[in-house]
């Protein structure tokens, strides 16, 4: 029975224990750096300064942004001291925002030291929000620092290279015509050399009927020519037609 009882206490001990290092840090990665910023805490947005030195980022969209701190990283690396803090670089970890912040927004640096944002223009960001939270409260955030389009460039770049020549009647013919005249002359360059091909076998089999070979196979050159430039001629039609 104290066996049991024992048992029990030192599982609800590390229930304890591991409930409070995820309710802080969840999985975040973390590196030990000295931060150069004594009003630093956790959930702070941390930056590389123009000295080299870490500090809780101050800047809009930061691009030298490089992690937040945590209090207690499911792992951390590097040495740890006095002056050292735990910065997650990834996984997730809870931030500080301020203003109102919805699942699924990306967040950034704001002017407020070591406070973040929601990203309303394209940027570098810290990540994504994976809860909602309101100001100066701790929002969990999915850590991927990097540069983001957000809002409408997002929806400007997604077309990418296919919606713009979709949108543009004259980019749509002359590509239709590009793709044509590719798939003319791939064509012509195969039958050629299969013309060849079969007419050097034919007379190395028949050596008689040479001259018969040849005059075939110079019909079906100028056939396979012919064809050629109708197709040619109907590309170059397709990329001047309506002008």
């Amino acid at each position: 029975m104290k066996v049991v009882v024992s048992v029990t206490i030192l599982f609800s001990l590390c229930w304890f224990f591991m409930g409070n290092v995820f309710a802080q840090s969840l999985t975040a990665v973390a590196v030990n750096r000295e931060i150069n910023d004594s009003a630093a805490v956790a959930g702070n947005i941390i930056s590389v300064a123009s000295d080299g030195s870490l500090k809780r980022s101050a800047v809009d969209y930061d691009s030298a942004m490089v992690g937040v701190i945590v209090d207690a990283p499911i792992l951390s690396v590097e040495p740890k001291s006095d002056k050292t803090k735990a910065v997650a670089t990834s996984g997730e970890a809870q931030v500080k925002v301020n203003g109102n912040v919805s699942a699924g927004d990306f967040l950034t640096s704001s002017k407020t030291a070591g406070v973040a944002q929601k990203a309303t223009d394209s940027g570098y960001v810290l990540g994504k929000a994976l809860k909602a939270g309101g100001s100066d409260s701790l929002v969990n955030v999915q850590i991927e620092i990097g540069y983001r389009q957000v809002g409408a460039s997002a929806t400007a770049v997604s077309k990418g290279f296919l919606g713009t020549i979709v949108s543009d009647p004259a980019k749509l013919k002359l590509s239709f015509a590009m793709i044509l005249a590719a798939i003319i002359l791939t064509g012509g360059i195969v039958a050629f050399i299969r013309m060849v091909n079969s007419g050097v076998v034919a007379i190395g089999r028949n050596p008689l009927a040479r001259a018969q070979i040849m005059r075939s196979m110079f019909v079906s050159g100028f056939v396979v020519v012919l064809i050629m430039a109708l197709g040619f001629g109907a590309a170059a039609a397709i990329i001047f037609l309506g002008k």
